[in-house]
């Protein structure tokens, strides 16, 4: 194949002139027999353009850095897109934070990257939207994604109904939850607040469905909100058997709020968390705890990327990643 060095050397003009025509750069003053010369030339040598491919990735996640500091879930899923993306030999953009303080959204910095990877619970709408400025994107852990749209993520309804009937046949019935309410961001960064959790949901129609009493507390999501409801209950007597934390870091609030008041785990109550993020394993006693493959995800969103930006793949993919429970000091079936 003809080079840019082969039309120079016929036209009798530098490589650098060249490329700029052929690049139809408007900064270049080159005669029009020239420019016409270099055309014609290139049409007979049968040259041909080579596009280079476009490695970037833009990361965009609604949670702010100080959330990812309380909250060591975002950081981890951040971190592991970032390993894949060193491994596969991509390159990755200053993350975009649409987390309520973020000022007008760069659709042109978007729209220029090789792909996004897009995490958190954003709207339908702004999925959408950020689909029509480049399709080249993989959402991370949200199942209301469009079928159009690439995504990986974990049945949590699955997870938590599982859960629900392992603790029903250990013989208890007393059952609680503690969680938060479940966060969606448009692209303004605007929240809106419901009780849509999928734990939370699944938690109450099992409760209708078994005639269970509800002992459902939706206090937030980090460690000082669950000790301080937990210390209500304790001071109420409201404890249950076993009580299910929504993320792990509300079940490190609940343990620590027990171990000051002498309640033992799991001889007085037993307790089982969601994510099994690495900051658990350095509590005692150990949590059991539903464990999400947030490695697993970040390597499928990036592999997913890649293939999108190398157009290896033209069909959106939903990839679900297991959720499991890791049995430990804090629950255990047997």
């Amino acid at each position: 194949m003809a080079s840019i060095r082969d039309i120079a050397r016929e036209a009798n003009v530098s490589p650098g002139t060249v490329s700029r025509v052929l690049n139809n750069d408007p900064t270049i003053s080159v005669a029009q027999n020239t420019r016409e010369r270099i055309f014609s030339i290139a049409e007979k040598l049968r040259y041909e353009k080579v596009t280079r491919t476009n490695k970037s990735i833009q990361l965009i996640t609604y949670a702010s850095k100080e959330r990812e500091m309380s909250d060591p879930y975002y950081r981890e899923i951040r971190l592991a897109i970032e390993a894949e993306v060193k491994r596969l030999k991509l390159s990755l953009k200053k993350t975009i934070r649409i987390d309520g303080t973020t000022q007008t959204l760069d659709e042109q910095k978007i729209a220029k990257s090789g792909a996004l990877i897009v995490i958190g619970n954003f709207s339908v709408e702004a999925l959408e939207q950020l689909y029509a400025i480049n399709p080249n994107l993989v959402v991370i852990n949200n199942p209301q994604t469009p079928q159009y749209i690439d995504a990986v993520y974990s049945n949590i309804e699955d997870a938590m109904h599982n859960l629900l009937t392992k603790i029903q046949s250990t013989g208890h019935s007393i059952i609680g939850y503690m969680g938060g309410l479940h966060t969606t961001r448009d692209l303004a960064g605007n929240a809106t607040m419901s009780e849509n959790d999928p734990r939370y949901k699944v938690y109450k129609k099992w409760c209708d469905d078994n005639n269970i009493e509800q002992q459902a507390y939706l206090c937030g999501w980090n460690k000082e909100q669950s000790a301080e409801q937990l210390k209500s209950l304790i001071e109420k007597d409201q404890l249950p058997e076993v009580f299910i934390a929504g993320n792990d870091m509300v079940a490190i609030g609940i343990i620590q709020q027990l171990l000051q008041h002498g309640i033992q785990l799991p001889d007085d109550i037993k307790l089982i968390s969601f994510n099994d993020l690495e900051v658990i394993q350095y509590v005692t006693p150990s949590i059991s705890s539903v464990h999400i493959a947030i490695d697993e995800f970040g390597r499928s969103a990036v592999k997913m990327a890649e293939e999108r930006i190398h157009n290896l793949r033209s069909v959106a993919q939903h990839i679900v990643v297991e959720a499991r429970l890791i049995e430990r000091t804090t629950f255990k079936t047997q």
